[in-house]
């Protein structure tokens, strides 16, 4: 007999339960790409939110030649405890090449 597989990605919880926060991250991205059919360039916040999680993704949303032209977006991805959807919301768009004042 053949131990029996799960198809079920693996949860990394932390010592209360729930996910951490790298596999909060990575859900965030996951459930985000299949929305909005964007690349994300990564994670550039994340913050426990109650029972929750609130991940900050950076998404290239119009790619150009140079690339120091691309336009980004950041999305705010919100998670319940289990790395289920909540809500997401689009924040801030600007250019790559553009520095913050």
């Amino acid at each position: 007999d053949e131990p029996e597989q799960d198809d079920e990605p693996e949860q990394h919880a932390t010592s209360g339960g729930g996910l951490d926060a790298q596999e909060a991250a990575r859900r965030a991205v996951e459930h985000l790409e299949e929305l909005s059919h964007h690349d994300p360039e990564g994670v550039v916040g994340i913050e426990r939110d109650g029972n929750g999680w609130t991940v900050i993704v950076e998404v290239l949303e119009d790619a150009h030649v140079p690339s120091t032209s691309d336009v980004l977006a950041e999305y705010e991805v919100q998670l319940d405890a289990d790395g289920g959807l909540i809500g997401v919301t689009r924040g801030r768009r600007y250019v790559r090449g553009r520095a913050e004042t």
